[in-house]
């Protein structure tokens, strides 16, 4: 297999022509394990107290009230989950400017949460990191990852992990603005600043997954209304990726 589209002059690809590759099979993969008539029509949920109305305090509770609403979107039993928390601490950086925090260590892959394969009395046990509390819509990504897990691995569709592939289920199942989102964020307090990335795809590869899945669910529709809760880095990934996508003609 070569990909969804053909090769066109039109339009340059915003992520490298293997990846392109890799991508748009793993959704056609995807498309056939998850059924497209069920990827088309499921709810896309945005971070908005419309889809999320609820009061958040950033604590343990929050990612229990969260557990349910994303078990349902990922169609995973809610019952079958253990929640369990961990503290990652900040790795800490010194430079001329002051003092730079990172949560992705030099050489080590930051971990966000944990899934684990085997079941606990019957369960699959889910570890959130501490810092993701703090932040409602990176606990959300957080969780749909683990979740994409479940679809994956826990419901023995592969047999080996595939982070990437993981990252590209919370696309399918109507989560994927959360993680994109939180693929990477600069932030700033008083003392310190730094940047926080979670999840594996790089920033023009989520606007390039949000195109396919957008093109997938309405060929028509080059700007659906939910990339307005895109930050501005990944809505800007989105159209590049949507323009080269509609210059090429697709051969599915």
């Amino acid at each position: 297999m070569f990909g969804f589209f053909r090769k066109s002059t039109k339009a340059k690809c915003p992520i490298p022509e293997e990846n392109r590759i890799w991508m748009e099979d793993a959704f056609k993969w995807l498309i056939s394990e998850f059924k497209k008539d069920k990827i088309i029509s499921r709810k896309i949920l945005r971070p908005s107290n419309e889809d999320f109305p609820f009061q958040f305090n950033q604590s343990e509770e929050d990612a229990y009230i969260l557990l349910p609403v994303i078990a349902e979107q990922m169609e995973v039993e809610s019952s079958q989950i253990e929640l369990r928390f961990y503290d990652q601490t900040l790795a800490e950086f010194s430079s001329g400017a002051g003092k730079i925090f990172s949560q992705q260590t030099p050489g080590e892959q930051y971990s966000a949460g944990t899934y684990n394969t085997k079941k606990n009395a019957g369960k699959f046990v889910i570890s959130i990191e501490a810092a993701q509390l703090k932040n409602t819509e990176s606990l959300i990504a957080t969780l749909a990852h683990e979740f994409a897990h479940i679809k994956l691995i826990g419901e023995k569709r592969i047999k080996q992990n595939d982070e990437f592939l993981t990252d590209l289920v919370t696309v399918i199942f109507g989560l994927g603005i959360f993680n994109a989102n939180s693929s990477f964020r600069f932030y700033t307090n008083q003392e310190s600043w730094g940047y926080r990335k979670q999840g594996y795809l790089s920033q023009q590869e989520w606007g390039y997954a949000l195109a396919l899945f957008a093109l997938l669910r309405d060929k028509d529709e080059k700007k659906p209304q939910w990339i307005n809760f895109l930050v501005p880095n990944i809505k800007s990934d989105f159209k590049k990726s949507m323009t080269f996508l509609t210059d090429n003609s697709p051969i599915l």
